[in-house]
């Protein structure tokens, strides 16, 4: 009950607002003088509504860009996860208990949801698997097997974000079902892990010397992962995020060619944000150790890139351009311009199927393929 994210929660929330503004209105008269207690009576009822506003447009802007999953995402709490957690190595094959526990989507696809401890990272937290409508048919079947063609792609979500949104608010699994039941993609598995795995940090998918090994835990630990439980193969992934997901989807590309062959980053950028907290040896260490153009230019160039921005989104649109400056004489880069808007998901949420059907005509194993639209 009262779930962050569900729809009673915010309704509850501005029932008790707009309670709160008529009990004002009822009750002013009772403390309208100028007399102390009524003074601060007034000033605690004004706090109060305010508050109570606050609170509800906080829940609503949550539930539409769906930032944080739970109240201990919010505040900071996610301590609780390491104990319900399984570590990723213990994991056995998917079976017909976690078939009938997921989610059914009208399109036809199977979501499973999984708390599990990455196997090389020691982080605990939530990854969400999506099983496209052609692969969760064969699934339900008595074997319980994937095949062999199919495609694997990781989502990332943003800063603060959660994986759901790729679920819910883009449409990113919509738009894949939608594209793979017309022929134009092949039967695809999606992992969508949680980025935002230390509570209060955006640690930008990087491992700290001494702290969180996110990067570790978004390559390695999905990959154990996505093998025991799903049963897949050692095949190329592809990767695609979403503002900060977009610059996660950028760095595994790029630094572990041997797990990914392409990545799309939609309003994503191409340098980390670093905390200021950070000492100055840190901040040095970091710039240096997840400089993508670098990378690309002393080490492997087996990876595409596609980068879709606004113009109008600044910050992104302009590191964009650096890098493609830098790293188009390197790698394939695919560029796509969005005209008009800025950093937000309506903006994004059109441009979805052009990363899914590019995905698709990168991996020859995935079927049938759409060319994009210049």
């Amino acid at each position: 009950m009262f779930q962050l994210l569900s729809l009673s929660t915010e309704v509850t929330f501005w029932i008790f607002t707009l309670i709160g503004i008529a009990l004002t209105i009822v009750l002013w008269k009772k403390v309208s003088n100028n007399r102390w207690p009524h003074i601060v009576g007034r000033l605690g009822i004004i706090l109060v509504i305010q508050s109570l506003a606050l609170a509800s447009v906080g829940v609503t802007v949550n539930r539409y860009g769906e930032f944080y999953e739970s109240w201990g995402d919010l505040f900071g709490a996610k301590q609780q996860l390491a104990k319900i957690a399984i570590n990723a190595q213990n994991l056995s094959q998917i079976s017909f208990s976690d078939i009938a526990k997921a989610k059914k989507t009208k399109g036809g696809s199977l979501i499973f949801r999984e708390v599990i401890k990455g196997a090389k990272s020691g982080i605990s937290d939530y990854v969400y698997v999506v099983a496209s409508p052609k692969i969760a048919a064969q699934l339900e079947q008595p074997t319980r097997l994937i095949g062999t063609k199919y495609q694997v792609i990781e989502l990332f979500p943003g800063s603060p974000g959660v994986p759901q949104t790729w679920i819910g608010t883009l449409g990113g699994v919509t738009t894949m079902e939608n594209l793979e039941n017309a022929g134009k993609i092949g039967p695809t598995i999606a992992v969508i892990p949680a980025i935002n795995v230390v509570a209060g940090e955006d640690t930008e998918c990087m491992n700290f010397v001494g702290g969180a090994k996110v990067e570790t835990w978004i390559t390695d630990d999905m990959q154990t992962f996505m093998q025991r439980f799903m049963g897949i193969d050692s095949r190329p992934w592809s990767a695609f995020g979403y503002s900060t997901g977009g610059w996660c989807a950028a760095e595994v590309a790029i630094k572990h060619q041997n797990q990914y062959s392409a990545g799309v980053s939609l309003a994503g950028y191409f340098q980390p944000i670093l905390a200021r907290g950070l000492s100055k040896r840190e901040r040095t260490y970091l710039s240096d150790r997840y400089d993508l153009a670098k990378l690309l230019r002393t080490g492997q160039r087996n990876t595409k890139i596609m980068i879709i921005s606004s113009v109008q989104d600044k910050f992104t649109h302009a590191s964009a351009l650096n890098f493609i400056a830098q790293a188009a004489s390197l790698i394939p880069i695919k560029y796509v311009s969005i005209p008009h808007g800025g950093h937000n998901i309506d903006v994004w949420k059109p441009f979805v199927a052009n990363g899914f059907l590019w995905i698709n005509a990168q991996n020859l194993l995935a079927g049938p393929s759409t060319p994009l639209t210049p």
